[in-house]
């Protein structure tokens, strides 16, 4: 009877302290905040001697521009608000759940964000202060008839830095978009220049309707306004872009003649139309459908693309999608 009764008060315990945890568990409600509101807390940030992290707005995932936190040892987050200077993290940037961290900021006499805690669950709390170790510079230049809107962020320190332009991928796109793949440049001695895309922010005209020549002119420009100023050196300038970009560069590097150098991530080695004639074969076929008819819908493209780039065959293609 009294091992009975050492249980149900064991389990009478336990199921109480289930329901008090409970509550801690849940997710709590994120606040929705601004853009301008979430720009207070971007910044660098350093951990140590040789550890930064960087937080800044990002659109990558959803559209909707995040709080996202990158650090240089590549762990990326994007921050949730909870309240005025309280945040929470899940595992990923686009990860909202389970809550893997939470962030709290702390501010100055002057109400100047001046330092922030990370914590993850379960573990100690780290804390990095704020740092000013860039300049930023709201810049614009012209492509044609296109103004083009951009920032260059510089080193505080040196008086003439080599420069790395960033190119876009395909979509809409400002200026920050690649900006996370390069700002560890700067305190390196680099000055890095981002820029809205055409039809994008504050510059002019339209993406949708732009070739890729005019892209290529965009970026072109963003050299030679580089190559303008007093401190670049107009012998160390290059590129730095991803995706779409990789056919892009190439393009801008025949026009902006003497580039230092050009980085590709995850460019694409084979022409656009075999790059989507290859996604469209694969999407058809992880959805289950016939080989046949996966072959057939290939033939009408490569049909069509044909006809795109040499303005021949369009009655062999009509037949075929007929």
């Amino acid at each position: 009877m009294q091992v009975r009764r050492v249980i149900g008060t064991t389990a009478v315990a336990v199921l109480l302290g289930v329901l008090v945890a409970r509550p801690a568990l849940q997710t709590p409600a994120v606040r929705s905040l601004d853009d301008k509101a979430l720009h207070e807390y971007a910044g660098v940030y350093q951990w140590e001697p040789n550890a930064f992290v960087y937080l800044q707005l990002w659109g990558e995932f959803g559209g909707t521009p995040q709080l996202g936190a990158f650090d240089e040892s590549a762990e990326v987050r994007a921050l949730h608000p909870t309240d005025r200077d309280r945040f929470f993290t899940g595992p990923g940037m686009a990860v909202a759940t389970p809550i893997e961290s939470r962030i709290e900021f702390q501010r100055d006499t002057a109400g100047k964000i001046a330092s922030l805690t990370w914590q993850r669950e379960g573990g100690s709390p780290r804390s990095a202060r704020r740092v000013d170790i860039e300049r930023h510079e709201d810049v614009r230049f012209s492509s044609g008839s296109v103004q083009l809107s951009g920032t260059l962020i510089r080193p505080t320190t040196g008086k003439k830095h080599p420069a790395i332009v960033l190119v876009h991928a395909s979509g809409a796109a400002d200026r920050e978009q690649i900006l996370p793949f390069a700002r560890f440049l700067v305190r390196r001695g680099m000055a890095v220049l981002g820029y809205d895309k055409r039809g994008v922010g504050s510059s002019t005209g339209d993406w949708n309707t732009a070739s890729f020549e005019d892209l290529a002119g965009d970026v072109a420009a963003a050299v030679a306004y580089l190559r303008t100023r007093n401190d670049i050196d107009g012998a160390q300038i290059g590129l730095l872009g991803w995706s779409q970009a990789g056919w892009i560069m190439p393009l801008a590097a025949v026009r902006a003649k003497d580039l230092a150098f050009l980085i590709s991530v995850s460019g694409a080695g084979v022409p656009a139309a075999e790059t989507t004639i290859d996604q469209a074969r694969n999407e058809l076929t992880a959805r289950g459908m016939k080989p046949q008819t996966v072959a057939d819908i290939v033939a009408i493209m490569q049909l069509q693309y044909q006809f795109a780039r040499t303005g021949q065959g369009w009655d062999e293609y009509a037949a075929a999608r007929e």
